[in-house]
């Protein structure tokens, strides 16, 4: 390897690995900044998603992560490390993969760079969203590679990262599954041979098999995997599909989306300049990931999370960039710099935004800088600084209750279980039970509400695990309180008590009897 490659490589580790530590650690919105910690931790003292608690996505976030803790303990910076790492690969991989492209190294790097302040950072901490559709971009870069170089090895690469990409979260993965199969079938019909068709069906059937048995090994229950897993967030899905128009879509691209409508028009323009527009240009780079935008566009309107596809912009304007020897009526290097700034221009600002702005996290339009450290919370977040939207002026209040809860609640010696979005709690007091449900919300995505018809499924499973446990108390802590459990027990059976501020005690009183 070169040195100058070893240069590149070493700039982007920097670049991408510091950019997402940085402004991860910046503020706190906490059901999302803590979603992965405790459950993570668990997993490393016998307990897992699925089996021993409700989780509708990010199966596999939680089994990596309890990996990092593994090895570099349960802290703050080996949370951070998971997405920090990834968010690298994730930029080298696209550095190789537009090297491929024919663009030159230095070029490359740019682009990638970019990649790498936009991708992972808008998060920072572990999350579902961001592995699901970064896996699935990585899935797609080996698939072009397998096209352009007839490699089975590179179907099963890419089969392999879009099942990874699904056990982070079903979707976007699911709508790329459905794109790889769509091209694997069209590309076996160009090339007059079925070898992509088979192998590619051999290799899901093995992945499938080697997933139901690990399922097996671990003793999570085939069914409830299906259920939680499959099932249950399909009917998710489907209420918000129901709800989705495509008009929205083009309203949004003349709005938040106009700098990827720019994109695609300019590889348009790419495309009908060719003199030769036949069936095989459908394989060509450029027209892959039109269609990949518009599977991120779409999931993300459907998912109505914040936006995270920006990042996909550095990546489109490379391939652009690593196609200009096509278009011979324009000065190449007018286009190169006006490529180039746009993208510099379009990183600047969603840099400012999602990292410096903290919107992803909801945390914009606030003071970050002043801030306290999570290590004044506990030993466990040392690198964190702590600021929240809700109590941003008050949050010496804020981590005051915080610690006179976790004093409590290491003081308690009953079989409890504890109902909160601050979810590195557990891990601070050494807790070995963990509540029957990843997260709480009243949105529907993370236990079905009344009207779903996996709704008294999803009771019996949390009163089981309650026996199993032989608990006797349940805690919750502000802004989460006894409505996100009272449903699963008939009515005049928990006794309630206020403990502090955020925190309360609600005693089980005869709750399982029939």
């Amino acid at each position: 390897m070169q040195k100058q490659e070893i240069f590149n490589i070493f700039i982007l580790f920097i670049l991408s690995f510091s950019v997402n530590y940085y402004y991860g650690s910046l503020g706190v919105f906490p059901i999302d900044t803590f979603a992965f910690f405790d459950s993570a931790n668990l997993i490393n003292k016998g307990l897992l998603p699925i089996r021993d608690y409700w989780t509708s996505n990010g199966f596999l976030v939680d089994i990596l992560q309890s990996f990092f803790f593994k090895l570099f303990g349960v802290n703050w910076f080996a949370y951070l490390l998971h997405s920090s790492l990834l968010n690298f690969i994730f930029a080298y991989l696209t550095y190789r993969f537009l090297i491929f492209e024919g663009l030159s190294s230095r070029s490359s790097l740019f682009y990638s760079a970019c990649v790498a302040i936009l991708a992972y950072s808008s998060a920072g901490v572990p999350f579902p969203d961001h592995h699901s559709l970064i896996l699935s971009i990585i899935s797609i870069y080996a698939l072009i590679y397998a096209f352009r170089n007839k490699s089975s090895i590179f179907i099963f690469i890419s089969l392999l990262f879009l099942i990874l990409a699904f056990l982070s979260k079903q979707t976007p993965a699911g709508m790329f599954l459905i794109m790889f199969s769509i091209y694997v079938v069209l590309y076996s019909i160009e090339i007059k041979s079925f070898s992509f068709i088979k192998n590619s069906f051999i290799f899901i059937l093995l992945l499938i098999f080697s997933i139901l048995v690990l399922l097996i090994i671990n003793k999570i229950g085939i069914k409830n995997f299906i259920i939680q897993y499959l099932f249950f967030p399909l009917t998710i899905g489907v209420e918000r599909s129901s709800n989705f128009k495509f008009v929205f879509i083009l309203k949004s691209f003349i709005g938040e989306y106009k700098f990827f409508l720019l994109a695609i028009l300019t590889i348009f323009y790419q495309f009908v300049s060719l003199k030769n527009k036949k069936f095989a240009n459908l394989f060509e780079t450029k027209i892959v990931f039109l269609f990949v935008v518009l599977i991120a566009i779409i999931n993300q309107e459907i998912m109505k999370n914040q936006n995270i596809i920006f990042f996909l912009l550095p990546i489109i304007f490379g391939i652009i960039h690593s196609q200009i020897k096509l278009t011979k009526k324009i000065n190449k290097t007018a286009i190169v710099l006006s490529i180039i700034l746009i993208n510099t221009f379009i990183t600047l600002k969603y840099h400012e935004r999602f990292n410096m702005d903290r919107k992803f996290m909801d945390l914009q339009n606030i003071d970050k800088s002043n801030y306290i450290s999570g290590e004044e919370i506990s030993s466990n977040l040392k690198g964190l600084k702590w600021v929240t939207k809700a109590n941003q002026t008050n949050l010496k209040d804020e981590v005051n209750l915080i610690k006179k809860s976790i004093k409590y609640l290491k003081n308690n010696k009953d079989n409890s279980i504890i109902i909160s979005e601050y979810q590195f709690i557990n891990s601070e007091i050494d807790h070995n039970i963990y509540s029957p449900n990843r997260w709480y919300t009243n949105d529907g995505v993370s236990y079905p509400l009344s009207k779903n018809i996996y709704r008294e499924y999803y009771i019996d499973f949390f009163k089981q695990k309650l026996l199993d446990k032989d608990i006797k108390n349940i805690f919750t802590i502000l802004p989460l309180d006894q409505k996100s459990f009272d449903f699963i027990f008939k009515s005049n059976c928990i006794k309630s008590i206020s403990i502090n501020k955020i925190l309360f005690k609600h005693e089980l009183l005869n709750c399982f009897e029939r």
